[in-house]
């Protein structure tokens, strides 16, 4: 069971909690996790405040498409409740790379949104090409129908 918390903190309201919380049900689903439940938060921001979270936790001053912070870099998945984190995602970059890429908004929030929770569960890309590649295969499997 996943338990969302969704802020829009930006002034368009097209995408809501329901938008993300299916996604990421079914990507829970489909990981299997052993949990009783899950809580996230994902949040849509402008370009301030997400090159200002770039800047204060990763100290790159630019603006970014999706920042995520886990609560715990080990998450022991086998509890009663489970609270990954927080996702940010910039929607003014997101609709500017949508466009880029010749997709819609909905598949770029889509792709973000499970790039996001997969860093939560641990995953990241900027190691090894190694997990570059796993998680981007999983990000595949995940967005698929």
């Amino acid at each position: 069971m996943l338990d969302l918390a969704f802020n829009n903190f930006t002034s368009d309201r097209k995408f809501g909690r329901q938008f993300f919380r299916a996604l990421l049900q079914e990507a829970v689903e489909k990981i299997n996790l052993q949990s009783g439940e899950i809580e996230i938060s994902v949040n849509l921001v402008g370009e301030g405040k997400i090159k200002a979270l770039n800047k204060k936790y990763r100290n790159k001053n630019k603006v970014t498409d999706v920042l995520s912070f886990p609560l715990d870099s080990n998450p022991a998945l086998k509890g009663a409740i489970i609270n990954l984190g927080d996702i940010f995602i910039c929607l003014p970059f997101a609709k500017k790379q949508a466009k880029r890429e010749n997709i819609s908004i909905e598949e770029e929030l889509s792709r973000l949104s499970i790039h996001g929770f997969l860093h939560l569960l641990g995953y990241d890309h900027e190691r090894t090409e190694e997990d570059r590649w796993e998680m981007e295969k999983l990000e595949k499997k995940l967005i698929e129908n």
